[in-house]
């Protein structure tokens, strides 16, 4: 299994290089570039969406907790 996923990780290291360019300048080059890139704001949208279903969750199980020790 770790042999397998050595490989993989190998064999997708090519993808860290999505594209040409570094991200040096000032804060605002640095969002304008966030969000002009496809791969960025893919992951962008995936964070944000993965926060707010967690955030739901906690806000669920805090609920149910509550409720759990209510007199």
């Amino acid at each position: 299994m770790m042999q397998a996923l050595m490989t993989l990780t190998l064999a997708w290291s090519g993808y860290a290089w999505a594209h040409p360019g570094e991200h040096h300048g000032s804060m605002g080059d640095a969002l304008l570039h966030l969000m002009s890139e496809p791969d960025h704001v893919a992951l962008l949208i995936a964070a944000a969406v993965v926060g707010g279903l967690g955030g739901l969750m906690m806000r669920r199980r805090a609920r149910s907790a509550r409720r759990m020790f209510k007199d």
